[in-house]
């Protein structure tokens, strides 16, 4: 498929394209592709070893199959002579296995070695090469001119991947090990709350970067869009690389180019938009913005980011065993979960990050449900007309309201989900959706439903719903969200061990539920109250009662907090009261002074005359 993608990119819109060609395939396999891509009339190849088999520490070759690179170079060179141009990779900071340790920076001695390998790339028949990313330009100038002092004479191509949104930044530099300068990361930490100052954050530094690249002599980039254009455009634009007025016709205009099989036609298009096209397309332009976890549209080329390819496996070395421990049973899971959302467990296959801001408002909840069976990896408090700028569940900048439904996402095993079926008529407010992952499905809400589930209204512009909870696109989801029990959790232990059977029993039998309060106006309702019914339905008198004295407990330091917060107010009052008094005296003092200086001057005056 890839290969008639790239073919049919050449021929339509008659661009170069620079197929990645990696290591995971027997040699046979490789040659036969090198043939269909020459008979494509595909020049370029990116020779690449490849990231290790999910659920592997390392890399190993296949059976048949080639060890590194510099053996796909080398393969590529003996079948095809100088027909392809080769690109391959280059890592300014060391490639992350040739670290001596996971935590610390890499030695002189695994620089030179890594060196040393990419030397060899050039020597089995490598044109040019591209940069792992990079952040640290004087690292990488100094990365280039040790380059150049082995030996190494191909052209390089610094690759450069803008910083779209905070989440994403801190989950590719996490998994590449990217040194970040304290400038960039201080500037980060400042904004990273807010999406829209984030992306035009990453694309000034884009420009001042690349402009700096590019006065040190480099005259060729190399950008890491993660299929998300716009702001690349955006850095072409403020490095005036983009010409003033489009040298081709609109993008879509290519679609209606004749092929063998007859002329392809677009299907649809708005009628109100006929005579402004590009108006058109500057009004579809930005629909990939801001794509990070809830945020975007399952229609984009990007929709899924857990799952692009280039760093799908690039993550940190943890001991997952240290991080989860060894389960024997059920309840040691939901227990690990408990962990994570105390903090304690720093993530999760599903939550790579702590528990957001907004999600401690829910934190006990959480804590109650996870510790009973309903494992959840997502969720979000009901939020009815909060200021855009408050510091837990605001975003979009000043001025705006916002809004949240309700929501939870949550793995569940099926004598709990029999349970959650039994009652979910009794919740009328509350819609559903689970799967299972054998694909059995339960729902009551209608197929391809989409529902907002954050809007947010903003002076001038139309009502934003930047978060949907769309039926198709948990369907999508699913199958990822299942397969981190095995690929993630389940492969760190032996498939022997009690661990591995326990988490296999999960991904065989539970199910994946999410769930939207849709009464968002209502102060009473509870999203949580379902689970609390089932839970305290199963529970006996003697639970029950300690339950009931666990939440009095909670009652009482409230009532106690609150007390203590009422003195300090009331202290705070008679403070403020006593020096408004000051004030007022010292107001009227001012106003008597004022008196006697008329009366003075008077007096002066008439001595005067």
């Amino acid at each position: 498929l890839w290969l008639r993608i790239g073919a049919h990119i050449q021929k339509e819109f008659q661009l170069d394209v620079l197929l990645h060609l990696t290591c995971h395939l027997p040699k046979d396999e490789l040659k036969r592709i090198l043939h269909n891509a020459r008979a494509a009339g595909i020049r370029n190849i990116l020779a690449l070893r490849g990231d290790p088999p999910i659920g592997a520490e390392r890399w190993k070759p296949i059976p048949n199959g080639l060890n590194n690179a510099v053996d796909l170079i080398r393969l590529i060179r003996e079948e095809h002579g100088d027909y392809f141009c080769i690109a391959c990779a280059g890592y300014p900071e060391v490639h992350t296995e040739s670290w001596n340790h996971p935590e610390l920076p890499p030695s002189n001695e695994a620089r030179q070695l890594d060196l040393a390998r990419l030397k060899e790339k050039q020597d089995a028949g490598a044109d040019f090469l591209i940069t792992q990313f990079f952040f640290d330009v004087d690292n990488l100038l100094q990365w280039i001119r040790d380059c150049r002092e082995i030996g190494i004479t191909v052209p390089i191509l610094p690759g450069y991947l803008p910083i779209q949104n905070y989440n994403s930044f801190c989950k590719f530099t996490s998994w590449c090990k990217t040194k970040v300068p304290p400038t960039v990361l201080r500037a980060l930490d400042k904004i990273k709350n807010d999406d829209a100052a984030v992306k035009n954050y990453g694309t000034e530094l884009a420009i001042q970067t690349c402009r700096r690249i590019m006065d040190a002599g480099i005259k060729s980039l190399h950008f890491y869009t993660m299929n998300l254009a716009s702001t690349v455009t955006q850095v072409l634009q403020g490095l005036d690389m983009v010409p003033g007025r489009s040298q081709r016709d609109l993008p879509w205009q290519s679609t209606l180019r004749r092929t063998g099989s007859g002329e392809k036609i677009e299907q649809v298009r708005p009628i109100f938009w006929s005579n402004r096209q590009a108006s058109y397309v500057a009004r579809t332009a930005e629909w990939d913005d801001f794509p990070n976890g809830r945020w975007g549209d399952r229609t984009s080329p990007a929709y899924g980011e857990l799952s692009e390819y280039y760093l799908a496996f690039k993550r940190p070395k943890v001991n997952r065993v240290n991080l989860w421990g060894a389960p024997a049973t059920e309840q040691d899971v939901w227990n690990v979960f408990v962990k994570f959302i105390e903090g304690s467990v720093k993530q999760l296959p599903w939550c790579e990050q702590a528990l957001s801001l907004e999600s401690t408002i829910i934190k006990e909840n959480l804590k109650w449900v996870n510790g009973h069976g309903f494992l959840t990896i997502n969720s979000q408090p009901r939020v009815n007309g909060a200021p855009s700028s408050d510091p837990s569940v605001g975003w979009g900048g000043d001025l705006g309201f916002v809004f949240q439904k309700a929501y939870v996402e949550f793995f569940v095993p099926p004598s709990m989900m029999a349970k959650l079926l039994k009652v979910m008529p009794e919740y009328p407010s509350l819609s559903f959706h689970a799967y299972n992952r054998k694909g059995e499905e339960h729902r009551n809400t209608p197929p391809s439903n989409v529902t907002a589930v954050t809007w947010g209204v903003f002076p001038g512009v139309e009502i934003i719903q930047p978060t949907v909870v769309d039926s198709d696109s948990f369907e999508a989801w699913k199958d990822e969200a299942f397969e981190l029990w095995q690929t993630q959790w389940a492969s760190a232990y032996d498939k022997d061990s009690p661990s591995f059977q326990v988490i296999q029993e999960i991904y065989d039998t539970y199910f994946l539920v999410n769930i939207v309060d849709n009464d968002y106006t209502n102060d009473d309702s509870d999203i949580f109250a379902i689970f609390t019914r089932i839970i305290t339905d199963d529970m006996s008198k003697d639970d029950l009662r300690s339950r009931v004295i666990e939440l009095e407990a909670k009652n009482e330091h409230l009532h106690e907090t609150l007390a203590k917060l009422q003195t300090i107010q009331e202290e705070m009052n008679k403070d403020l009261t006593a020096s408004h008094n000051e004030v007022t005296a010292v107001r009227d003092e001012n106003q008597q002074l004022k008196v006697q200086l008329r009366q003075l001057q008077a007096q002066m005056a008439l001595a005067s005359l």
